[in-house]
């Protein structure tokens, strides 16, 4: 028994020992593959670093632009908004001046037509003051009349002699019948 429980002993220490080996060499090859794997993890993890703060630089950056182009949207409606009230109180200030404009023209109008009705009635009466005198000139006085009135009845006297005249020699008015 002896002789097999050291050979069960030697069997063992054998097997411990090229186990020992096998062992050392799977630790160092675990030990191998653990530090690369923390290499890896590290590389890895420098890499997610770099690409998590690349993208938060992108959400960043995108965030800004975005807040920009609002600004900037906020102030093109805001200039919009001054343009349309700057232009709608010119286009309100020239109906004004319009306005303003046709009452002063119809108000200088009405003084013109007032004017011209005032200097054409004056006109009319110094014209009809005029005309009134000269008829009162050339109307015919007392000694006219009374001369104007002897004519008419020597006229009127001479028809009637003609008349008589006539009625003495018989003469009418008849046509004259030829041979």
């Amino acid at each position: 028994m002896t002789k097999v429980f050291y050979s069960l002993l030697l069997a063992g220490a054998v097997l411990l020992c090229g186990c020992d080996k096998q062992t050392r060499l799977n630790t160092e090859q675990i030990a191998a593959l653990s530090q690369k794997l923390v290499a890896i993890q590290q590389i890895q993890s420098h890499a997610f670093f770099y690409h998590t703060n690349t993208l938060f630089l992108l959400l960043l950056v995108d965030n800004k632009i975005e807040s920009e182009l609002q600004v900037a949207a906020a102030e093109r409606e805001a200039d919009k908004a001054l343009a349309y009230a700057y232009h709608t109180n010119e286009t309100d200030l020239l109906r004004l001046g319009i306005s303003q404009i046709q009452d002063a023209l119809a108000g200088q109008e009405n003084r013109l037509m007032t004017n011209l009705i005032a200097e054409t009635s004056r006109t009319v009466a110094d014209q009809n003051e005029a005309v009134l005198e000269q008829m009162k000139a050339l109307a015919p006085d007392a000694d006219e009349t009374a001369r104007r009135t002897r004519f008419v009845a020597d006229v009127a006297q001479l028809k009637l002699d003609v008349a008589q005249i006539k009625a003495h020699f018989g003469l009418t008015n008849s046509p004259n019948v030829g041979p």
